[in-house]
């Protein structure tokens, strides 16, 4: 037997999705004494890991981290990488 087709007053209607605030990186990559956030990597710029130190191609989402307030001093990681870089710091 086919199925039946339901029209859109019959549908149940779709949840919107929940969008965290841009640039707001999660809780577990938060650490103290840095800042991070997250970038959708649109910039068209291509940076260096320094976890795995293989490129991060523009348009590839990831966290950037700044230690200390150093300008200068903050690095673009692959989130995993940046996961994996905290593990190791908590041992």
């Amino acid at each position: 037997m086919p199925r039946r087709h339901r029209s859109a007053r019959e549908r149940a209607p779709v949840a919107e999705p929940v969008e965290r605030p841009r640039g707001v990186a999660p809780a577990w990559a938060q650490v103290e004494g840095a800042t991070v956030r997250t970038v959708s990597g649109e910039g068209g710029k291509t940076y260096r890991c320094p976890g795995c130190h293989q490129e991060i191609r523009p348009g590839t989402p990831h966290l950037v981290v700044m230690i200390g307030g150093d300008l200068e001093g903050r690095r673009h990681w692959h989130t995993p990488c940046w996961r994996h870089e905290l593990n190791q710091r908590l041992r």
